[in-house]
């Protein structure tokens, strides 16, 4: 066998998923996707780092990280309810493509909010749940969920710790998590976050047994995630069954410092769960924002911005946020993982999968190259990441070599392109 024929199978060896979990997690998670509803966004079951919606196609996620302070905007009202400016802020990013929202039911109790962010009756703990303050969520969540606007609805804001019960899941919270549960699982658009920096207030221990509270209560499996500190091991939850989704914080100023560290939240995780990068301290807005939600998408994980708040942020941040969604969901991201060392000419950064590719670069001034392109008709998607123009064309590929396109005239520096064979031919 020839050193390229073993470069070769290495390499695609590399890139297809990785089924490290125990056999009876992997039997879980298909037990998860068995009850999830028909367009319910769920764990892919061939390739757990990433999330698609049941019976469609997979999900790409990008989009505010803020209003953490959502459900609790505006005046109290005597019920409890809130007259504040939240449909607005729903009516302003539908239609944009950002596709998701970072929400918080208990922000009281040690969390950044005042003593009346909770929606116990009276905000007390010791009484149950309103249920006005419920319907009023769920009027909100209905017309997310009909916008494809996923509901990111964290139990606990950082810090916050309304039952002090060490590791244990004891009465009230089990009935507050299951009153949660009942009351919302029908939405499709939803991810359960069980709380931002955990550790601030909650063992690992205690964590994963309200993990495994909300799995039994949730008679539709939908996907649970976890907010940790600054950092990129996720290992005390790697192997748990009940947990699908690591919410990265990564505070890091520069832009390839954000991708490398990603890339090796990418190796970490070796395919048993999916990355959501859900708080960079240095997001930025504009360009910069642009620039980092796609070294973040490019390593392989999916975008929630701190700060965006929706209602100060610039309609067009919101745009990118979508055009990023749209060109990723026309590709097969899915079975890519980050192959940077496949870069060649101006591209900065790669994902790769079996006969497919996505070329990134935010400063192309000639051409888009790739290392070890094997033989065969491929089809091109060229995207303008300022404007949002494309131009697909297709290519025919003659000798296993390095190759690079020509960007398109008049595109600005800032492009991607995905390359997809076409075995039809």
């Amino acid at each position: 066998m020839t050193s390229v024929m073993i470069s070769a199978i290495s390499f695609w060896l590399s890139v297809l998923p990785v089924q490290s979990k125990s056999s009876a997690v992997e039997s879980q998670r298909f037990e998860q996707i068995a009850c999830a509803q028909k367009g319910q966004i769920t764990v892919h079951p061939q390739y757990p780092a990433w999330l698609m919606r049941k019976g469609g196609k997979p999900l790409f996620m990008c989009g505010p990280g803020d209003p953490e302070d959502f459900l609790y905007r505006g005046a109290l009202n005597p019920d409890g309810t809130r007259t504040g400016d939240q449909m607005q802020i729903i009516q302003k990013l539908k239609g944009t493509g950002a596709n998701c929202i970072y929400i918080q039911a208990i922000r009281s109790h040690g969390g950044d909010g005042d003593r009346t962010h909770n929606p116990f009756k009276n905000h007390d703990p010791n009484k149950r749940i309103n249920s006005n303050v419920l319907n009023q969520w769920e009027t909100w969540f209905t017309v997310m969920d009909e916008s494809g606007i996923v509901i990111f609805l964290f139990l606990y804001d950082d810090s916050a710790n309304v039952w002090k019960t060490g590791d244990q899941v004891k009465t009230p919270e089990k009935q507050f998590i299951h009153t949660l549960v009942d009351r919302f699982e029908h939405h499709k658009n939803l991810i359960w976050c069980i709380a931002e920096e955990y550790a601030e207030a909650l063992s690992t221990e205690r964590v994963k047994r309200i993990a495994a509270e909300i799995r039994n209560a949730d008679d539709h499996d939908h996907v649970i995630a976890v907010h940790k500190n600054h950092g990129l091991d996720f290992s005390e939850f790697a192997e748990d069954p009940n947990i699908d989704q690591f919410a990265v914080q990564y505070n890091i100023p520069t832009i390839g410092d954000l991708h490398g560290g990603l890339v090796e939240a990418w190796d970490n995780a070796r395919g048993r769960y999916n990355l959501n990068m859900s708080e960079c301290a240095d997001h930025g807005t504009g360009i910069e924002m642009r620039r980092r939600n796609w070294a973040c998408a490019m390593a392989g994980a999916y975008v929630m911005i701190l700060r965006m708040d929706i209602v100060t942020t610039d309609i067009q941040d919101l745009y990118d946020c979508g055009m990023l969604v749209r060109f990723f969901e026309e590709t097969n991201f899915v079975c890519m993982r980050p192959e940077d060392e496949l870069a060649y000419e101006d591209t900065t950064y790669i994902l790769a999968g079996p006969d497919c590719y996505i070329l990134y670069s935010s400063n192309c001034m000639a051409r888009l190259g790739l290392k070890n392109l094997p033989l065969g008709n491929y089809h091109l998607i060229w995207l303008d990441c300022e404007n949002g123009r494309r131009i697909s064309k297709d290519y025919q590929h003659k000798q296993r070599d390095k190759k690079a396109w020509p960007k398109p005239e008049n595109f600005g520096p800032e492009v991607a392109l995905s390359i997809q064979k076409d075995n039809s031919l």
